[in-house]
Formats: structure tokens, C-alpha cells, sequence
């Protein structure tokens, strides 16, 4: 189970521009604490968080498209690989690893965002942040990611790079690795995680120490 953003794409500078563009305009800045809880959230959710924390006078609908426009107009040529992203993947598909996208994205973003790094149809199941009734930090996402495999979520493992992230997948009763990247490493509550690992390359070797490759995810 992927997560996306932080993850398998270096997209939360871009990401935090749009917000700072958006709010910007409206005589407001993003300070490092809002950003903090901002991280792994649905689009849906960090617009709510923002204009309610902000007392923005606009709807939460409005919140979205406004942002949408600075940050789609941003993304051309922005959006890249995590370190070890694509060999990862391109790994785990090779040894018959059922792989799912579990990403609090929208899917306009995500099709953009799989098409930068050359991971179209890399996954047999992609669930993104509208299709649940809850996003992160609640279970949702990575409940409907394991039925969609039709494994039960405790023959899955999440990779995230946030808290949020890593709550979700515990709660859906999931191990959970975390990865974080150089503006999640530091948020408390990454250490629910089963373990916190420094990039996207050792993710295979702990699979392997653990059991889940060669048992077949029942380590």
C-alpha cells in the first residue's frame, strides 16, 4: 500500500507554494504549525482546517478550486520521483506483489502526478481521497485499498511519510512503515509506526528481514 504525496513524489513544495499563493492574496501566511496538520490530509479537509483556522470568508468549495488553480498551474515540469520510487515499485511488481495506491489525492491530481512518474497502471488498485466517506487520519483509504486487493488488512503493509498517513494505516489494522522526507521527519507521531526507515531504498530489505515477501505479506 503506497501513499503518494511525500512519498512516491516530491510534491509538497509545490503543493505548499499553492497554498501560500492562495492564501496570499487574501492578506494571510501558512505558518509552520497549520502546515504540520495539513500533511496527509484530503484536499477537502485541509481546505476546511484552513478557512476555519483562518476564518476565511469563502466556502470550503470555493477554498479548493481557488487553491486548485495556483497549484495546477504550478505543476508542469514540478513533479518528480522520490528517491527509489520507481525502483521500488518497479521490484515489488516483479516479484508478483499485489500493490495498491492509498493517496489522499484528488484524481485529477493523481493522474497527473502517476503520469510524472511513469506509474501508470503500476497499480492493481488506486484509491484517492474523494472516494471515501473519511480521509486520514481515519481508516478509510487503506480499508478500501485492502478490499479492493480483497486481502485482509493485516496481510497488507503501508509505506507513508506523515502522521496522518501512519495513523490511517494503523487504524485499519495494517503494519505500517514510515518514510519520511525532509518536512515530515520531525512531526510527532511517525513512532506508531512498525518502523521508521531513512528512504524508499531500504524498503525491500525490511520486507525481506521480515518475513513478508517469501511468506507471502504473514510475517
Amino acid at each position: 500500500m503506497f501513499d503518494l504525496d511525500g512519498l512516491l513524489v516530491d510534491s509538497e513544495p509545490v503543493q505548499i507554494a499553492a497554498w501560500e499563493a492562495f492564501l496570499a492574496e487574501l492578506g494571510h501566511t501558512l505558518d509552520d504549525a497549520l502546515l504540520a496538520e495539513m500533511f496527509g490530509l484530503r484536499l477537502m479537509d485541509s481546505a476546511r482546517l484552513v478557512r476555519d483556522r483562518l476564518g476565511l470568508p469563502l466556502t470550503v468549495e470555493e477554498v479548493m478550486t481557488r487553491r486548485d488553480a495556483h497549484f495546477f498551474a504550478a505543476l508542469p515540469g514540478r513533479l518528480h520521483p522520490m528517491p527509489g520510487a520507481r525502483e521500488l515499485v518497479t521490484a515489488l511488481r516483479a516479484r508478483g506483489v499485489p500493490l495498491a495506491l492509498a493517496t489522499s489525492g484528488h484524481r485529477r491530481y493523481v493522474d497527473v502526478a502517476l503520469a510524472a512518474l511513469e506509474l501508470e497502471g503500476a497499480f492493481a488498485v488506486e484509491v484517492t481521497g474523494e472516494q471515501v466517506a473519511a480521509g486520514k487520519p481515519a481508516p478509510d483509504i487503506y480499508l478500501s485499498a485492502a478490499a479492493g486487493l480483497r486481502l485482509p488488512p493485516a496481510a497488507c503493509v503501508a509505506l507513508e511519510d506523515a502522521p496522518n498517513g501512519v495513523a490511517s494505516a494503523k487504524a485499519a489494522g495494517m503494519r505500517c512503515l514510515a518514510v519520511p522526507n525532509a518536512m515530515t521527519a520531525d512531526l510527532p507521531g511517525l513512532d506508531r509506526a512498525d518502523a521508521i526507515l531513512t528512504s524508499l531504498d531500504e524498503v525491500l530489505a525490511w520486507l525481506d528481514a521480515a518475513g513478508w515477501l517469501s511468506a507471502g505479506g504473514s510475517g
